[in-house]
């Protein structure tokens, strides 16, 4: 037989897993149950269901299994050979745990086994009653056993006693989800203080660059204005020497116009002055 799985793996975690043909790769059902031989605490088969509510089933021994996968079990198939159930094979989940000190321990719950072999490594029980929610699951090596019958187990009162914890219950379960939530809670706080002071030194930096703009746009501004107000102080100069120019170059022109008629003048008194003598004559 050859496996993937290199380590023990609970028996509950074979119940429903898929089998296949390992010849054909047809798929031939689900697992419903595995059989233990509470004698030598070893699987030495399986019973496989199929079909509507799963009314057929076949069986098959440990040595018929190829392979035991993560999603299925690979079976070798004899045709017209269906193995039946020993009689020895018993389903030991839910089998009350006693001690040889007269304590009640707890509920068989589950088994471990390796899955090459199918040997059984530990037994695995939780607590009377709300002890087994709270507390969790509990391990016990095959050789704790004293005794085995239809109902109740009898294991080593020391080994049970001191028998270590397999997976946690819910009691440190709800512990451990206030830690995480204290921790989430501290953690976000954080992230909100980083945040705050990303968002300021945001906003500052955002002030800053506002204000780099305005005073660089202010003096662009400022500069333009100075542009032009230098231009309309060329233009405007500009204008008075044009107009300056014009006007001293117009009275050379009225000059020439106004002095020509000066000889006529002169001509008219020179006439009126005879009349005057010759009326002082008379």
């Amino acid at each position: 037989m050859t496996t993937q799985l290199e380590t023990p793996i609970r028996g509950g975690d074979l119940l429903n897993r898929l089998i296949l043909d390992f010849n054909t790769t047809e798929e031939i059902g689900r697992v419903k149950q595995l059989w233990l031989d509470l004698a030598t605490h070893q699987a030495i088969g399986l019973t496989c269901k199929s079909g509507f509510l799963g009314r057929h089933q076949r069986s098959f021994t440990w040595e018929q299994i190829e392979t035991i996968g993560t999603d299925s079990i690979l079976v070798k198939t004899e045709e017209g050979v269906d193995p039946e159930k020993p009689e020895s094979w018993e389903s030991v989940i839910g089998h009350e745990v006693w001690t040889d000190a007269g304590n009640k321990a707890g509920i068989l719950s589950d088994y471990t086994l390796d899955p090459k072999t199918g040997t059984v490594i530990d037994y695995l029980f939780v607590s009377n009653g709300w002890r087994g929610i709270t507390d969790g699951t509990y391990q016990f090596p095959r050789s704790a056993i004293i005794r085995m019958g239809s109902k109740r187990v009898i294991a080593t009162d020391a080994i049970v006693q001191n028998a270590k914890q397999y997976a946690e219950g819910l009691g440190q379960k709800i512990v451990q989800a206030k830690e995480l939530l204290k921790e989430d809670y501290a953690k976000t706080q954080q992230d909100l203080a980083t945040a705050m002071e990303e968002t300021q030194s945001f906003a500052g930096q955002l002030q800053e660059k506002t204000q780099q703009v305005t005073g660089q746009a202010k003096e662009k501004l400022s500069e333009v204005a100075s542009q032009l107000q230098e231009t309309a102080q060329q233009v405007s100069t500009q204008a008075q020497e044009k107009y300056s120019e014009f006007r001293t170059q117009q009275p050379e022109t009225d000059s020439s116009s106004a002095i020509a008629p000066e000889p006529e003048s002169e001509k008219i008194e020179t006439e009126i002055a005879p009349e005057s003598e010759s009326e002082q004559t008379s």
